[in-house]
């Protein structure tokens, strides 16, 4: 992913926005989610955004700790404020790094109930009829999650261009 920035606030605001409009996708009336693998997809980002947080707040955690034993901080409050707010800082620190471990945990827990869900009416309805074993297959003719068997013209259950499809490698 390439960004313009490197600023850790806009890149933070950055995937604020993105949350955000995934809100916005994932509403019912939107378009964001039309099968299940869609939904699948969706918790396995979301579960590797989560896997990231705790490496981004020890760095946040460890960028202050620095700052301050160089004695560049300073509270308006007072020293002993300063000390008290950076203690404070490393508790809620502590406790956001494993409250998205716990997320993680959850999401994780998510994308594997997920994994065998698939829609009815695509050809998927009986077990025996879903060719990669989980029920969604990665079309590389469009490049997002469809149920095995389906109409894409490029999916190799439909004896089309199979050489072209990734749905055996998922």
């Amino acid at each position: 992913m390439t960004t313009e920035t490197t600023n850790a606030a806009a890149l933070a605001d950055q995937a604020a926005e993105t949350i955000r409009s995934l809100n916005y996708a994932t509403l019912p009336d939107a378009s964001g989610l039309a099968f299940p693998g869609d939904a699948y997809s969706t918790i396995g980002n979301l579960s590797t955004l989560a896997m990231r947080l705790p490496q981004a707040l020890h760095q946040v955690q460890a960028f202050i700790d620095r700052q301050h034993e160089n004695g560049d901080l300073y509270s308006d409050q007072g020293p002993e404020d300063l000390v008290a707010r950076i203690a404070s800082l490393r508790g809620a620190t502590g406790d956001a790094v494993r409250a998205a471990e716990a997320l993680l945990d959850a999401l994780d827990q998510a994308h594997i109930a997920l994994s065998p869900i698939g829609a009815r009416g695509h050809g998927l309805d009986d077990e025996e009829q879903e060719p990669c074993g989980e029920g969604m297959c990665q079309c590389s003719c469009v490049g997002v999650l469809h149920a095995c068997g389906c109409d894409c013209p490029r999916c190799p259950y439909c004896q089309q261009d199979p050489e072209n499809c990734d749905c055996l490698d998922q």
